[in-house]
């Protein structure tokens, strides 16, 4: 629904991201190696591309092993140079990401790289998303201001602190896949949402940001989640999955994948791990 400017609150993990440059002086074909590291420390992801006048490409390209990873990294890279010519001028670059969590989390990956490319680049982060990912730009705000932020759009969203008295009852539960957000985009924009849908969550979301009450708190999120199921046309989590669990539930981002958020007590890690959800992070083990 941010998407469509409902405010909408978010807070960052802290688990992210990090991204380190070194610099060479350049041949006559000045190269970019980059190295991309998971949470184990193992490489995931390589490539050389050459910089020259035109663009930023693949030193090596074979049509009949298309590597949409490498694609897209040099889109989001060519981007920036239109945004800052000076951007990759003059130089080789060895280049090195480091993530922090699993990649099939779904905590960040792809927003987390482009706040680190605008920051290095030196350009709008928002207009590097736009042209590369798309999606509202709240994980860019969130990314770039590295705090709680309430959001409505690139235009319209300020820091927060956001500190409920109850979050030794939250719970974030992965379930063992990771969404697209790019096809979460496209089913969502499929349907039919109409001014008081978006005011609906709006004024769900001013409402959990002062609910003290946990009891309160829950039936918020339950009304939450019966909104965007009845827009997407999708079940709830817990009435496909958790059907006997005695708390609320609600999904976050994409439908269907990564993290669930789970009220609960101190049997929920168990609950969780007897149906097969190993990953059960509470409140201060992931957010920042």
């Amino acid at each position: 629904m941010v998407l469509d400017g409902a405010l909408s609150l978010a807070v960052p993990t802290k688990l992210g991201q990090s991204l380190e440059v070194k610099t060479s002086p350049a041949s006559d074909k000045p190269i970019l190696e980059w190295r991309s590291f998971n949470s184990d420390g193992e490489l995931w992801f390589s490539e050389e591309y050459i910089i020259d006048d035109s663009s930023i490409r693949p030193s090596f390209f074979d049509a009949c092993n298309f590597n949409p990873i490498s694609d897209k990294l040099a889109t989001i890279l060519n981007k920036a140079r239109e945004l800052n010519p000076d951007f990759l001028a003059g130089n080789n670059f060895e280049v090195r990401t480091n993530l922090e969590f699993p990649n099939d989390w779904g905590l960040g990956s792809s927003s987390t790289l482009i706040c680190n490319i605008a920051k290095w680049a030196e350009v709008d982060a928002f207009e590097l998303s736009a042209a590369s990912f798309g999606g509202s730009g709240y994980d860019i705000a969130v990314g770039m201001m590295g705090g709680d932020i309430l959001y409505r759009s690139p235009e319209m969203w300020e820091g927060y602190v956001y500190n409920p008295s109850f979050k030794n009852q939250l719970y974030f539960v992965h379930l063992n896949q990771k969404q697209n957000s790019r096809e979460g985009i496209a089913n969502y924009r499929k349907q039919k949402v109409n001014a008081a849908d978006v005011d609906t969550i709006s004024q769900i979301t001013e409402e959990l940001i002062k609910c003290t009450d946990f009891d309160a708190f829950q039936l918020l999120i339950t009304e939450h989640e019966k909104v965007i199921s009845s827009i997407i046309q999708l079940p709830t989590v817990k009435s496909q999955l958790f059907a006997d669990y005695p708390y609320a539930l609600k999904s976050l981002g994409a439908w269907g994948g990564d993290f669930v958020l789970a009220c609960g007590d101190e049997n929920t890690p168990d609950y969780f791990k007897q149906k097969g959800f190993e990953t059960v992070l509470n409140y201060s083990q992931l957010i920042k």
